[in-house]
């Protein structure tokens, strides 16, 4: 039992190392910019420009916060009296759009995924929408928190240039002053900058392609709509506006671990089956909430 408990207390450390050194990354060498190089900034130029970079910086805080922190879409788990565990049939196919939509039985969570659902292997949960789990924000992206996912990284990668484009200027203007601190601090920030905005343009850029298209990180790697039109791309306008203008879901897990009470936002499929039980036929309804459509 203690070795257990070691054991998870050791994966639950190394899960939240790749997120702490996300978070030193971005507060160290903001702090570190708006330490050496704002004053100068502000004398030079106007106090507005450290301003408004400090209202940019609080934004891309702010997201990497809810990104973070708000429940990406977890299903709940069905209770055992709903939970059939000799379920045979694995597979279920559902329309949607005039499009043939497979759902996968669970056979952790204990029912069957409705379409974009997929159970995460790091949280043990099914997730709605799931794009995928990402380990610099030690949680997965999903519907719910899919919007600030994609805010954080365009607010970043603009709060990125600003800040090495001061960083040049200074560079620029202060050349005969290369061995001071402030000159040191800003070379750092340059190499280090140009370094990281090479992964983030490219996972931008995938983001955006994925929003457009109408498809999750998931259905792209695994190559669902290859053969099959995608019945959840609804135009790039409405597809941009489903992520950035759409109110965020409510959360579809029960305090209460009802599964019978998680409440669909559009639409549920009641799958029924039948159990002989002693000579008599009893009928057990399952309620599976499709929120991904």
């Amino acid at each position: 039992m203690s070795n257990n408990r070691c054991r998870r207390c050791i994966g639950g450390i190394s899960r939240r190392i790749p997120c702490f050194v996300a978070w030193s990354l971005l507060v160290v060498l903001s702090s570190l910019y708006f330490i050496f190089i704002c004053p100068w900034i502000t004398n030079q130029l106007s106090i507005l420009i450290p301003i408004i970079q400090s209202i940019l910086f609080l934004f891309v805080i702010n997201n990497f916060i809810f990104a973070i922190n708000i429940d990406p879409g977890r299903y709940s788990r069905a209770p055992p009296d709903e939970n059939d565990d000799s379920e045979t049939t694995f597979h279920k196919t559902v329309e949607i759009h005039g499009t043939q939509c497979r759902m996968k039985w669970c056979q952790t969570c204990g029912f069957y995924r409705p379409p974009r659902c997929s159970h995460c292997s790091v949280c043990d949960f099914c997730i709605d929408t799931f794009d995928h789990h990402c380990p610099w924000l030690n949680n997965c992206v999903g519907r719910r928190n899919y919007r600030y996912f994609i805010c954080f990284l365009l607010s970043l990668l603009i709060h990125m240039f600003v800040v090495l484009s001061f960083c040049i200027y200074y560079i620029l203007k202060n050349h005969s002053k290369i061995g001071d601190i402030p000159s040191i601090i800003c070379l750092i920030l340059m190499v280090l900058i140009i370094l990281l905005t090479i992964p983030v343009v490219g996972l931008t850029s995938f983001h955006i392609m994925l929003i457009i298209r109408g498809r999750t990180t998931n259905e792209q790697v695994t190559g669902k709509f290859k053969s099959n039109i995608n019945p959840f791309d609804y135009g790039y306008l409405v597809n941009c506006s489903r992520i950035f203008a759409a109110s965020r879901p409510p959360k579809l897990i029960s305090s209460k671990k009802s599964y019978s009470k998680i409440k669909s936002t559009l639409y549920e499929i009641e799958a029924k089956k039948e159990n002989i039980l002693n000579g008599r036929t009893s009928e057990k309804i399952k309620h599976i909430s499709m929120t991904s459509v």
